[in-house]
C-alpha cells in the first residue's frame, strides 16, 4: 500500500469509473486497474464490483471501510508534509481571534521585537472557526483566542492567559456615562450598536440580555468593534465590547456592569498537540504564556 495507490483508489470510489480517474490523475487505465489489483491482493479481499464494463463500480463492505480509512491517511499524509516542509522555516504560524488580535496584537509584536525574534512568527487574524480550521488542517501552530468558557480540547493544548470582562461603550455626554457601573435595568430601551451575530461580543450579549430577561433595542450590527465605537462617539447608541479592544476616544467611555450581572471573556493560548517545535520555536511558544497584555 503506498500514497499514490489509496488516491487512485479513493477517487475510483468516489467517480465510480476508470476513465474518469485515470483522466483526473493523467495516467492510463490500467495503471488504475494495477493500483486496485494491489489493495485488493494485499488485504484479500474484494473492494470493488462492476456488474459489466459499463456500469458504475460498486464498493463493498470491505470496500468501503478501506474507503473511510484511506481518506484519513490521505489528509494525514498531506499533514506530515506541511510539518516537514514547515519545520525549516523556524516560525510559530500564530493566529489571533479578532478580539485576541485587539487586545494582545500589539504587544506580541513589541515583545518579539524587544527580544529580535518578530522573524520567527507569522500571524493571522481571522474569525475563531477559520482558526480552528487552520489548526486542525496543521496551517496553524498556535492561535490566540477569545471565549465565553473555558476551553477543552483533544487535540490542543489549551493555557489560560487573562480574563477580561464585557463592558459597555457610552458617550461622554450620555446619562449612563455618569454611572460607576451598568446594571440590566438601566438598558430598557436604550438603543444599542451591536456586533454582527456570531461575534464574540454578539454572543456576550444575548448570554447578558437572556440571564436578565432583557429585549435588546439594537439598531445597528457593526462589523468590528472599532466601528462600534465609531458610532457611539457620535452619540447614535451604547456598545457592548470586551474591555480593553478599543482605544477609547476622548468622546467614549467604558462603564463596567454590575458585578452580580458580570459576563467574564477568556482569553487563551492553545497549541497544536501534533505540533513538533524547534528549540527556537519552543522559546517562542515560551514568550506567549508570559506576555502581559496592556491595561
Amino acid at each position: 500500500m503506498n500514497e499514490r495507490d489509496l488516491k487512485y483508489y479513493c477517487h475510483l470510489v468516489e467517480s465510480g469509473n476508470y476513465t474518469a480517474t485515470a483522466k483526473h490523475f493523467q495516467v492510463t487505465q490500467p495503471a488504475i486497474s494495477a493500483a486496485l489489483k494491489r489493495l485488493e491482493t494485499q488485504y484479500g479481499t474484494q473492494l470493488l464490483s462492476q456488474a459489466n464494463h459499463r456500469a458504475r463500480l460498486v464498493t463493498t463492505a470491505a470496500g468501503q471501510v478501506l474507503y473511510i480509512r484511506a481518506r484519513k491517511l490521505i489528509q494525514e499524509f498531506a499533514q506530515v508534509a506541511l510539518d516537514v516542509q514547515h519545520a525549516d522555516d523556524q516560525k510559530v504560524r500564530l493566529g489571533f481571534s479578532h478580539n485576541a488580535a485587539s487586545i494582545w496584537l500589539p504587544t506580541v509584536i513589541e515583545t518579539f521585537a524587544h527580544h529580535h525574534l518578530l522573524p520567527a512568527i507569522a500571524t493571522t487574524v481571522a474569525m475563531s472557526e477559520p482558526l480552528f480550521d487552520q489548526l486542525h488542517h496543521h496551517k496553524l501552530d498556535a492561535a490566540i483566542l477569545s471565549t465565553l468558557q473555558p476551553m477543552q480540547s483533544a487535540d490542543l493544548q489549551v493555557f489560560q492567559l487573562t480574563t477580561h470582562p464585557l463592558c459597555v461603550l457610552v458617550n461622554r455626554h450620555h446619562p449612563l456615562s455618569q454611572h460607576s457601573m451598568i446594571q440590566a435595568t438601566d438598558l430598557q430601551q436604550v438603543p444599542i450598536i451591536a456586533r454582527l451575530p456570531h461575534s464574540l461580543p454578539r454572543t456576550a450579549l444575548a448570554q447578558y440580555c437572556q440571564q436578565r430577561q432583557l429585549q435588546p433595542n439594537i439598531i445597528y450590527e457593526a462589523h468590528s468593534n472599532q466601528l462600534v465605537e465609531k458610532l457611539v462617539a457620535r452619540n447614535l447608541g451604547i456598545g457592548f465590547v470586551i474591555a480593553g479592544s478599543v482605544s477609547l476616544s476622548q468622546d467614549v467611555v467604558a462603564v463596567p456592569l454590575k458585578s452580580s450581572e458580570a459576563i467574564t471573556c477568556y482569553m487563551q493560548l492553545v497549541v497544536r498537540k501534533s505540533f513538533l517545535p524547534t528549540a527556537r520555536q519552543v522559546h517562542c511558544i515560551s514568550l506567549l504564556k508570559q506576555i502581559p497584555t496592556q491595561g
